[in-house]
Parts: structure tokens; sequence; C-alpha cells
């Protein structure tokens, strides 16, 4: 009997221990998996395919134009805990940023706890600041979410980083309020007509490419490149549109086989667009906010 109750009493103990570390420790939630495919990834789920779609390709964009930022978006229902923590250990695990440069940026969305992160790595931090990304959690991302503009506020953020990165700083709110009015209007539309563009830009290479393998493969009908083949091309003439460059997709198929990192849309070791380049440098920079 006494040997019983000792194990019970063990039992107890142990079942009010877990309790306690598992209720009172304020974790965070565990690491999603990366994106499958892009620099996106909408857990949840307050993007139409649509607008994941030409998010991505605004950061395909800018990562073939500029190695200054490689941002990524992340979208939950419950990060738990701290956001910052949480936004360090995903950008962290995913390797937001290219290898040794410490550029990258995650903006993530805590839509259950109606929370913001923007994490940046110590090396992006040099041309976008805490201070800038403060500004653009209070002027674009917080205004958006609580509207419910999910696409236009990530959109909007994406663009800014990207602008900050390149030192394309915003104008200083001037004293003339109508002065103010003018410009705000005037900076509205030009990244307005930046965001137009880079996505028309994004697609109308996208169907050229497919052109290309739809003529391939008429041409040949033993050519049939698969869905991931087919992404590698696209992304390799996205970057690609030189003299030099392979257009031809049966030319190009054994080229990719033989060297996928150079025939997919990079110059070497990485692929371009792609925001998940083995980065780190994430010490806590960044900023915060809530809707």
């Amino acid at each position: 009997m006494t040997n019983h109750r000792a194990a019970v009493a063990t039992a107890s103990v142990s079942l009010l221990l877990i309790a306690l570390t598992g209720c009172g420790g304020g974790g965070t939630a565990a690491v999603p998996e990366p994106p499958a495919e892009g620099n996106v990834l909408d857990a949840a789920d307050v993007l139409t395919a649509a607008q994941e779609q030409e998010l991505d390709a605004l950061i395909d964009e800018q990562n073939s134009r500029t190695d200054a930022a490689r941002v990524a978006v992340l979208t939950v229902e419950d990060a738990s805990g701290s956001i910052e923590d949480y936004a360090r250990s995903v950008a962290a695990e995913w390797g937001v940023g290219d290898d040794g440069a410490d550029n990258g940026v995650l903006v993530v969305a805590d839509t259950g706890e109606r929370e913001l992160r923007i994490e940046t790595a110590d090396g992006a931090r040099e041309t976008f600041s805490d201070d800038d990304a403060e500004q653009v959690i209070e002027d674009v991302l917080e205004p958006a979410f609580a509207d419910e503009e999910y696409a236009r506020g990530l959109t909007e953020a994406v663009g800014q980083i990207y602008g900050y990165a390149q030192g394309q700083d915003p104008v200083k709110e001037p004293f003339d309020w109508g002065l103010l009015a003018g410009v705000a209007g005037g900076a509205a539309a030009v990244i307005g007509a930046f965001i137009w563009w880079a996505v028309a830009h994004s697609r109308r290479r996208r169907r050229e490419a497919d052109e290309e393998i739809r003529a391939a493969e008429d041409a040949d009908p033993d050519l049939r490149l698969t869905e991931k083949q087919r992404e590698a091309y696209r992304k390799y003439r996205y970057s690609h549109r030189g003299g030099d460059a392979v257009s031809n997709p049966a030319v190009w198929l054994p080229l990719y086989i033989a060297n996928p990192a150079l025939y997919s849309g990079g110059t070497g070791a990485t692929a371009s667009g792609s925001s998940f380049n083995g980065g780190g440098g994430f010490s806590g920079g960044g900023a915060s906010g809530s809707y």
C-alpha cells in the first residue's frame, strides 16, 4: 500500500509539473515549414491565391534587381507568446537572406492576436533601420490591417522595405499641410504605379516563358517539362534576357539538370527570386506593432 501511495504521489507531481511548464511558460508557437514555392506563406489564409502570387511576384522582381534586401512574408493565426521571439526564430530557421550578407527581412502578421512584426537582419539594418521598420508598420501595415486590407498592406510594406534598402528614403513630413497632402498623394501614386509595373512586368515575363515552353514542346513531342522544371525555366528567363541567354527549353533542360543553381534564375550559388538562401544575423533588429 505504501508503494502504491508513493507511486500515485509521484505521478501527481509529474502531471502538475507538466501542466505548469506547458501552460505557464508563454512559449512561442512551433516554426512552420517554409513555403514550398515562392517567398510568401499565408498560413492565416487572409490572401487570395491571386494576391499571394502578385505579392510573391513583387518580391521576385525586387530580388532580381537588387541584393540590398531579401524579404519574406508570413501570416499566422496564433504565434503564441512574444511575436518578436517568434519572428526571430522563423527568420533564423528559414534562412531568410543571403548566406554571409545578413540582408534578410521577415514580415510577420499574427491575425489572431492582431500583432505585426518586421524582423530585420543586421546587414539589412544598415539601410533599413529599426526606425524605418517602425514607420512602415505605423504608416502602412497597421492602418491597412485595421481595415482588413491585408494584400494592400503587405504589398505596400514590401515595396517600401526594398525602397529603403536601396537608399530611397521617403519624403520627410513638411510643415505645410497642403503640401503634405499633395506629396502624400503623389507618393501613393508613385508606389501604386511601381507595384502595378512590377506585377505586370512579372506576368509578361511569365507569359513569354510559357510561350517558349509551349513552342518547344510542340516542336518536340518527347519534350515534357515537369512543373518544377517549368517554374525554374520561368525564373531563369526572367533574370536572363540578354543575347547570351538560352531561350529554347529543349537546349536549356540538359543545362539545368547539370547545374540547377545556375540555370534556375540565379547567377551562381543561389537562385534569383528566392529570399531563402541561408541568411542569418537576426539579433533583434526590427519593429513591432498592433492593430
